[in-house]
């Protein structure tokens, strides 16, 4: 495990029983590396707002079946399976074809939700 997970967001996520998860997607400049980030907001301890980035991943292939694998991978790692309650993405067609995946890999427990999308 890294120091930055370990030391930093799993502390913070300690905190997440039930939260929004937001992910894009996007091309460096000048180069054709393509990242995908996600990122979990909940209310923490004290009603305060958390922001956490729990993924910035290099995809080596744009398909909907990589972008699965890399959410259900950082979702298992993180223990946020159940956590998840709504989710915000941009409009490509990728993440369009995620969205119907995700009715099957996400629900949140916290909310009594069958599925969550």
């Amino acid at each position: 495990m890294g120091k930055t997970k370990q030391t930093y967001v799993l502390p913070l996520l300690d905190e997440c029983y039930c939260g929004t998860t937001n992910f894009d997607l996007w091309m460096s400049k000048g180069a054709n590396d393509v990242f995908t980030q996600f990122v979990i907001n909940f209310l923490g301890s004290n009603w305060k707002p958390k922001q956490v980035t729990f993924g910035l991943v290099e995809v080596v292939e744009i398909t909907w079946q990589a972008l699965v694998r890399n959410l259900i991978d950082l979702l298992d790692a993180y223990g946020l399976k159940n956590e998840i309650a709504t989710y915000v993405k941009d409009k490509g067609s990728n993440l369009n074809t995620l969205t119907n995946v995700l009715k099957f890999i996400v629900k949140c427990e916290t909310l009594g939700l069958e599925e969550s999308l």
